[in-house]
């Protein structure tokens, strides 16, 4: 019998989608929708949901392909979560859930793509959702295949995290999973340094878009996961993220 190969998410890239929404009523009936469109289209997409606004921005990382965003909520509303929400991330595909379309018109200050009226109805969602998912397949977000097992991977450069070598194993901590590939630190080095990423020491190669600050020897990335940096690489990886923080600003 001959083997079979699996590719997993080669043709697919994970879809990553925010609901922001304080009526519960709403917010299960736009995560509903979004598992419908995944089981009709194929495509594979991971809901997280925030019932306020507050809780949202405190954990926004810029890590969301699409926002579905209420605009009448407590302490903020949808207009200044998405003024907020574009001075880290000019990608994300944006589309406002309001009873309100006179407050929608302002949406397009933020550059959001467009608005669902509430009461939600299936065919009108699926239209808009339609569009933001066009949106976000017609960026070009490298990716890079990865082999773990009999299993194949394309993950997005953006979602990687950082490699980890420890114990003869190397894993791709993204942020989705963690996969174990048959590959040497140096092979991906070779591959993903032009990509953005820095070997900080003799086990960690590190995505600098995701560096949150460097305190002394150590490296903090955004999801609060703290490396040490070996003091022979430190002077290079300050000028490289240096370089790499200038090149991002100018883009």
């Amino acid at each position: 019998m001959g083997s079979t190969t699996r590719i997993e998410e080669a043709d697919h890239m994970r879809i990553r989608v925010a609901i922001v929404e304080d009526d519960p009523l709403f917010l299960r009936q736009a995560t509903t929708f979004v598992e419908l469109f995944g089981e009709q289209t194929g495509r594979d997409f991971s809901v997280t949901t925030f019932n306020s606004a507050t809780t949202f921005l405190k954990e926004f990382n810029a890590n969301f392909d699409i926002l579905l965003l209420d605009i009448l909520m407590p302490s903020y509303n949808g207009i200044e979560v998405a003024q907020e929400v574009r001075k880290s991330d000019e990608n994300l595909a944006i589309l406002f859930i309001t009873s309100t379309p006179q407050y929608a018109i302002k949406g397009y200050t933020v550059d959001a793509l467009s608005y669902i009226l509430k009461p939600l109805s299936w065919p009108a969602f699926e239209v808009e959702f339609s569009r933001a998912v066009d949106h976000v397949l017609a960026e070009e977000r490298p990716t890079i295949m990865l082999q773990s097992g009999a299993k194949y991977y394309q993950v997005p450069h953006h979602t990687i995290n950082y490699i980890e070598s420890r114990q003869h194993k190397i894993s791709v901590h993204t942020d989705d999973r963690d996969i174990t590939v048959p590959y040497t630190l140096s092979a991906l080095e070779e591959r993903l340094s032009p990509a953005g990423f820095y070997r900080i020491n003799s086990y960690y190669l590190v995505n600098m878009t995701h560096v949150e600050s460097v305190e002394g020897q150590n490296c903090v990335l955004d999801t609060g996961v703290e490396l040490k940096i070996s003091r022979a690489r430190k002077k290079g990886f300050i000028e490289a993220l240096t370089r790499h923080l200038s090149d991002d600003g100018a883009s």
